[in-house]
Protein backbone atom coordinates (compact mmCIF):
# COMPACT_ATOMS: atom_id res chain seq x y z
CA UNK A 1 0.00 0.00 0.00
CA UNK A 2 2.98 2.24 0.37
CA UNK A 3 2.89 4.85 -2.36
CA UNK A 4 5.53 7.58 -2.46
CA UNK A 5 5.16 11.24 -4.14
CA UNK A 6 7.65 13.23 -6.71
CA UNK A 7 5.93 16.65 -7.55
CA UNK A 8 2.91 15.80 -6.47
CA UNK A 9 2.10 13.03 -7.96
CA UNK A 10 2.37 9.17 -7.23
CA UNK A 11 5.35 7.12 -7.95
CA UNK A 12 3.39 5.12 -10.39
CA UNK A 13 2.26 8.33 -12.17
CA UNK A 14 5.38 9.77 -12.21
CA UNK A 15 7.10 6.47 -13.81
CA UNK A 16 4.21 6.35 -16.57
CA UNK A 17 4.96 10.51 -17.24
CA UNK A 18 8.41 9.66 -17.48
CA UNK A 19 8.15 6.63 -19.85
CA UNK A 20 5.78 8.64 -22.48
CA UNK A 21 8.35 11.80 -22.21
CA UNK A 22 11.16 9.60 -23.25
CA UNK A 23 9.31 8.12 -26.31
CA UNK A 24 8.22 11.20 -27.16
CA UNK A 25 11.98 12.42 -27.29
CA UNK A 26 13.49 9.30 -28.96
CA UNK A 27 10.62 9.58 -31.64
CA UNK A 28 11.79 13.46 -31.91
CA UNK A 29 15.47 12.22 -32.47
CA UNK A 30 14.56 10.09 -35.12
CA UNK A 31 12.35 12.67 -36.87
CA UNK A 32 15.81 14.66 -36.75
CA UNK A 33 18.06 12.25 -38.10
CA UNK A 34 15.87 11.34 -40.78
CA UNK A 35 15.67 15.22 -41.55
CA UNK A 36 19.45 15.06 -41.48
CA UNK A 37 19.75 12.06 -43.44
CA UNK A 38 17.60 13.54 -46.67
CA UNK A 39 19.78 17.11 -45.83
CA UNK A 40 22.80 15.14 -46.60
CA UNK A 41 20.80 12.88 -49.88
CA UNK A 42 19.81 16.32 -50.90
CA UNK A 43 23.65 18.05 -50.70
CA UNK A 44 25.27 14.95 -52.14
CA UNK A 45 22.68 14.96 -55.43
CA UNK A 46 23.34 18.60 -55.80
CA UNK A 47 20.26 19.97 -54.69
CA UNK A 48 21.87 23.00 -52.80
CA UNK A 49 24.65 25.27 -53.38
CA UNK A 50 27.54 22.82 -53.53
CA UNK A 51 31.14 23.69 -52.10
CA UNK A 52 32.75 24.42 -55.27
CA UNK A 53 30.09 27.16 -55.45
CA UNK A 54 29.01 30.36 -53.83
CA UNK A 55 25.94 32.56 -52.93
CA UNK A 56 25.66 35.62 -52.98
CA UNK A 57 22.77 38.40 -52.38
CA UNK A 58 21.45 41.07 -55.03
CA UNK A 59 22.79 44.38 -53.99
CA UNK A 60 20.82 46.44 -51.32
CA UNK A 61 19.18 48.94 -54.15
CA UNK A 62 17.11 49.68 -50.75
CA UNK A 63 20.52 51.93 -50.02
CA UNK A 64 18.93 54.60 -51.89
CA UNK A 65 15.50 54.42 -52.83
CA UNK A 66 14.98 57.44 -53.73
CA UNK A 67 17.29 57.79 -56.83
CA UNK A 68 14.86 57.74 -59.47
CA UNK A 69 11.68 58.70 -57.82
CA UNK A 70 11.28 56.89 -54.40
CA UNK A 71 8.77 54.46 -53.09
CA UNK A 72 5.95 54.06 -55.99
CA UNK A 73 4.84 50.40 -55.52
CA UNK A 74 2.30 49.31 -52.85
CA UNK A 75 3.08 45.85 -52.78
CA UNK A 76 0.11 45.33 -50.48
CA UNK A 77 -2.18 46.02 -53.62
CA UNK A 78 -1.82 44.88 -56.91
CA UNK A 79 1.44 46.63 -58.80
CA UNK A 80 2.00 46.94 -62.21
CA UNK A 81 3.92 44.25 -63.79
CA UNK A 82 7.20 46.33 -65.75
CA UNK A 83 8.68 43.19 -67.43
CA UNK A 84 9.58 39.00 -66.83
CA UNK A 85 12.56 36.92 -66.39
CA UNK A 86 12.98 33.58 -67.58
CA UNK A 87 15.15 31.55 -64.95
CA UNK A 88 16.92 28.69 -66.42
CA UNK A 89 17.95 26.81 -63.39
CA UNK A 90 20.57 23.80 -63.30
CA UNK A 91 22.77 21.87 -60.29
CA UNK A 92 26.08 22.64 -59.34
CA UNK A 93 27.43 19.52 -61.66
CA UNK A 94 29.71 19.41 -64.56
CA UNK A 95 27.65 17.67 -67.09
CA UNK A 96 24.47 20.10 -65.86
CA UNK A 97 26.45 22.91 -66.47
CA UNK A 98 27.88 22.41 -69.47
CA UNK A 99 23.97 21.39 -70.54
CA UNK A 100 22.65 24.39 -69.36
CA UNK A 101 25.47 26.34 -70.86
CA UNK A 102 24.60 24.78 -74.45
CA UNK A 103 20.77 25.13 -73.48
CA UNK A 104 21.62 29.11 -73.05
CA UNK A 105 23.89 29.09 -76.41
CA UNK A 106 20.92 27.72 -78.22
CA UNK A 107 18.69 30.18 -77.32
CA UNK A 108 21.21 33.35 -78.03
CA UNK A 109 21.47 31.59 -81.64
CA UNK A 110 17.24 31.58 -81.98
CA UNK A 111 16.38 34.85 -80.85
CA UNK A 112 19.21 36.51 -82.44
CA UNK A 113 16.81 38.53 -84.90
CA UNK A 114 15.02 40.13 -81.72
CA UNK A 115 18.08 40.50 -79.65
CA UNK A 116 20.07 42.43 -82.52
CA UNK A 117 23.52 42.88 -82.51
CA UNK A 118 24.53 42.99 -78.58
CA UNK A 119 22.47 40.15 -76.79
CA UNK A 120 23.68 40.94 -73.13
CA UNK A 121 21.93 43.15 -71.27
CA UNK A 122 23.59 46.58 -70.51
CA UNK A 123 21.45 47.59 -67.40
CA UNK A 124 20.98 51.34 -65.90
CA UNK A 125 23.30 54.27 -64.60
CA UNK A 126 21.75 52.99 -61.00
CA UNK A 127 21.76 48.86 -61.80
CA UNK A 128 24.62 47.64 -63.86
CA UNK A 129 23.84 44.05 -63.22
CA UNK A 130 20.95 44.47 -66.48
CA UNK A 131 18.10 42.39 -64.45
CA UNK A 132 15.69 45.43 -64.69
CA UNK A 133 14.87 48.33 -67.28
CA UNK A 134 16.45 47.43 -69.93
CA UNK A 135 13.91 48.68 -72.66
CA UNK A 136 14.51 45.47 -74.57
CA UNK A 137 14.83 41.62 -75.47
CA UNK A 138 18.35 40.92 -73.83
CA UNK A 139 20.08 38.14 -71.65
CA UNK A 140 21.06 38.90 -67.93
CA UNK A 141 24.82 38.04 -67.00
CA UNK A 142 25.38 39.59 -63.71
CA UNK A 143 27.43 36.30 -62.20
CA UNK A 144 29.25 33.80 -62.84
CA UNK A 145 27.12 31.20 -64.13
CA UNK A 146 28.60 27.77 -63.60
CA UNK A 147 30.17 28.73 -59.80
CA UNK A 148 27.78 31.01 -58.30
CA UNK A 149 24.16 31.07 -57.32
CA UNK A 150 22.67 34.76 -56.89
CA UNK A 151 19.63 36.46 -54.67
CA UNK A 152 16.90 33.98 -54.01
CA UNK A 153 18.65 31.27 -55.87
CA UNK A 154 19.98 28.08 -53.53
CA UNK A 155 21.14 26.48 -57.59
CA UNK A 156 22.64 27.70 -60.53
CA UNK A 157 20.65 29.83 -62.90
CA UNK A 158 20.64 32.15 -65.88
CA UNK A 159 18.31 34.31 -66.74
CA UNK A 160 16.48 36.16 -70.06
CA UNK A 161 14.89 39.57 -69.25
CA UNK A 162 12.01 39.98 -71.36
CA UNK A 163 9.76 42.99 -71.79
CA UNK A 164 5.89 42.23 -71.44
CA UNK A 165 5.30 42.80 -75.14
CA UNK A 166 7.66 39.71 -75.75
CA UNK A 167 6.05 37.60 -73.47
CA UNK A 168 4.56 35.24 -75.72
CA UNK A 169 6.84 35.04 -78.23
CA UNK A 170 9.49 33.67 -75.98
CA UNK A 171 7.25 31.72 -73.47
CA UNK A 172 6.94 28.18 -75.82
CA UNK A 173 10.61 28.06 -77.49
CA UNK A 174 11.33 27.56 -73.37
CA UNK A 175 8.84 25.48 -72.20
CA UNK A 176 9.55 22.94 -75.57
CA UNK A 177 13.43 23.45 -74.99
CA UNK A 178 13.90 23.47 -71.29
CA UNK A 179 14.98 19.66 -71.34
CA UNK A 180 15.69 18.11 -67.93
CA UNK A 181 16.24 21.92 -66.51
CA UNK A 182 13.33 23.69 -64.63
CA UNK A 183 12.04 27.17 -65.58
CA UNK A 184 10.88 29.90 -63.23
CA UNK A 185 8.77 32.84 -64.99
CA UNK A 186 8.22 35.65 -62.58
CA UNK A 187 7.03 38.83 -63.38
CA UNK A 188 9.30 42.03 -62.40
CA UNK A 189 6.72 44.53 -60.32
CA UNK A 190 9.28 45.99 -57.80
CA UNK A 191 8.21 43.64 -54.80
CA UNK A 192 10.86 40.58 -55.18
CA UNK A 193 9.66 38.78 -52.49
CA UNK A 194 6.02 38.12 -54.22
CA UNK A 195 7.64 38.05 -57.41
CA UNK A 196 10.17 35.46 -56.29
CA UNK A 197 7.27 33.75 -54.86
CA UNK A 198 3.78 33.82 -54.76
CA UNK A 199 3.60 35.30 -58.41
CA UNK A 200 6.03 32.92 -59.38
CA UNK A 201 5.16 30.00 -62.57
CA UNK A 202 7.44 26.86 -62.46
CA UNK A 203 8.15 24.55 -65.60
CA UNK A 204 9.53 21.54 -64.19
CA UNK A 205 10.34 21.03 -60.72
CA UNK A 206 10.00 23.79 -58.60
CA UNK A 207 12.76 25.01 -56.30
CA UNK A 208 12.89 26.06 -52.78
CA UNK A 209 13.56 30.16 -53.00
CA UNK A 210 16.29 31.86 -50.87
CA UNK A 211 13.51 34.33 -50.30
CA UNK A 212 15.71 35.72 -46.92
CA UNK A 213 17.23 38.23 -49.61
CA UNK A 214 14.05 40.32 -50.16
CA UNK A 215 11.66 41.80 -47.22
CA UNK A 216 7.81 40.64 -47.78
CA UNK A 217 5.29 43.33 -48.76
CA UNK A 218 8.27 45.97 -49.73
CA UNK A 219 9.56 47.50 -52.69
CA UNK A 220 12.84 46.77 -53.43
CA UNK A 221 13.94 47.65 -56.36
CA UNK A 222 12.55 50.03 -59.51
CA UNK A 223 11.89 52.80 -57.98
CA UNK A 224 10.14 55.52 -59.95
CA UNK A 225 9.71 53.32 -62.70
CA UNK A 226 6.31 53.18 -64.67
CA UNK A 227 5.01 50.55 -67.51
CA UNK A 228 5.01 52.24 -71.46
CA UNK A 229 8.52 54.39 -71.13
CA UNK A 230 11.57 53.26 -72.68
CA UNK A 231 12.59 51.16 -70.29
CA UNK A 232 9.66 49.26 -69.78
CA UNK A 233 7.36 49.72 -73.11
CA UNK A 234 4.55 47.61 -73.82
CA UNK A 235 5.10 47.51 -77.76
CA UNK A 236 7.85 47.39 -80.38
CA UNK A 237 8.73 51.04 -82.63
CA UNK A 238 8.84 51.00 -85.87
CA UNK A 239 11.47 49.41 -87.73
CA UNK A 240 11.34 46.46 -84.67
CA UNK A 241 11.87 42.51 -85.61
CA UNK A 242 8.32 41.38 -84.57
CA UNK A 243 8.40 37.86 -86.13
CA UNK A 244 11.08 35.59 -87.58
CA UNK A 245 11.11 32.11 -89.00
CA UNK A 246 11.06 30.06 -92.17
CA UNK A 247 8.26 31.98 -94.22
CA UNK A 248 7.09 28.50 -94.98
CA UNK A 249 5.73 27.01 -92.55
CA UNK A 250 2.44 27.56 -90.99
CA UNK A 251 3.14 28.99 -87.89
CA UNK A 252 5.20 32.22 -89.17
CA UNK A 253 3.78 35.62 -88.84
CA UNK A 254 3.85 38.50 -86.02
CA UNK A 255 4.88 37.71 -82.49
CA UNK A 256 5.54 40.63 -80.92
CA UNK A 257 2.28 43.28 -80.69
CA UNK A 258 3.58 47.05 -83.01
CA UNK A 259 2.97 50.30 -81.38
CA UNK A 260 0.11 52.33 -82.37
CA UNK A 261 0.37 53.62 -85.96
CA UNK A 262 2.34 50.82 -87.15
CA UNK A 263 2.00 46.49 -87.98
CA UNK A 264 3.52 43.75 -88.21
CA UNK A 265 4.31 42.85 -91.72
CA UNK A 266 6.25 39.84 -93.27
CA UNK A 267 7.29 39.62 -96.75
CA UNK A 268 6.56 36.16 -98.02
CA UNK A 269 10.14 35.39 -99.52
CA UNK A 270 12.00 36.84 -96.27
CA UNK A 271 12.57 35.07 -92.80
CA UNK A 272 12.20 38.23 -90.51
CA UNK A 273 8.91 40.70 -90.15
CA UNK A 274 9.51 44.20 -89.43
CA UNK A 275 6.92 47.08 -87.66
CA UNK A 276 6.02 49.48 -90.26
Amino acid sequence: KYQSKVHGVSKIQYNKQTSVAKSKAKATMIRLSLALFVCFLALSQGHYVSQSSSHYFYPDSKADPNWNGGNNVDCKGDPTILSYHFHVTFMFKEEQVNETLALRERALEHFAPMLGENPICEGTPHDRSGRFDNGRLCMVQDHDIGHVALGPFAVGEWCMFVPVHYYHAVLPWFLKNRGIFSLLVHPNTGCEYEDHGIRAQWSGQPWQMHLACCDPLEQTVEFGEYLGTKRNPICLERGGVCGFGDPKSRGFGPQVVCCSGTSCECAKDESLCYCK
